[in-house]
């Protein structure tokens, strides 16, 4: 069996849900590599890029990430009735396995206390010497904030196995200094596009998660 996604170069559908499958239990690139006897490398292509997958990787893929190939290469069906988790659990992480989580991510949420209104907005963000960086237009609101309290959150959920987590940041934001911004050019790309070149740290006060784990 000879499973191929496209060719444009993309990250398949199976790609990324491997890739969120193994943020999910906590694994990095180099741990499923261990598992499944392949390359770091091969893991990272077949999470970023097209490919070809036989079967037998398929197959060591599935035991590396404890999830049936029909879950992994089924569709959501969140819609769907379902048979509800015989044994869910409800786990707090421990800060080293958020820190790792926020470090393979690059998408995420920041929340802060706005004139009028709390606001909450999604972010491209890169993880740099215990820094979140992400980048903003100059005259947004959050570009004025200097040492202002500001939340961050990124999550994971899978609804066709009811598993998932979450990892919370509070901390104080502020504009970054010249030699972080010249180590953070070029790591941080806004998927929104525009001219948002005020770089913008979150410096973390507590780190937390929690992880659901079901069946």
């Amino acid at each position: 069996m000879d499973t191929r996604s496209g060719t444009t170069g993309k990250p398949s559908d199976l790609g990324i849900r491997i890739r969120g499958r193994r943020l999910a239990l906590g694994l990095s690139t180099a741990e499923v590599a261990e598992r499944t006897g392949v390359s770091t490398e091969r893991i990272e292509n077949i999470e970023t890029r097209a490919f070809a997958l036989t079967g037998a990787e398929l197959i060591r893929l599935s035991r590396a990430l404890d999830i049936s190939v029909g879950d992994l290469t089924g569709p959501y069906r969140p819609r769907t009735p379902r048979q509800s988790p015989t044994a869910p659990v409800l786990e707090p992480m421990r800060k080293e396995e958020c820190v790792k989580l926020i470090d393979a991510g690059d998408v995420g949420r920041i929340a802060y206390n706005g004139a009028d209104e709390l606001v909450v907005f999604p972010v491209n963000y890169c993880y740099l010497n215990d820094l979140i960086i992400f980048r903003t237009a100059a005259d947004s609101a959050v570009a004025q904030f200097d040492l202002a309290p500001i939340a961050f959150e990124i999550d994971f959920t899978d609804e066709a196995l009811h598993d998932g987590w979450s990892v919370l940041v509070h901390g104080m934001v502020r504009p970054v200094t010249r030699e972080e911004l010249d180590a953070a050019r070029g790591r941080v790309e806004p998927w929104a596009g525009g001219t948002r070149e005020s770089y913008m740290a979150i410096e973390p006060h507590r780190i937390t998660g929690r992880r659901i784990r079901s069946w």
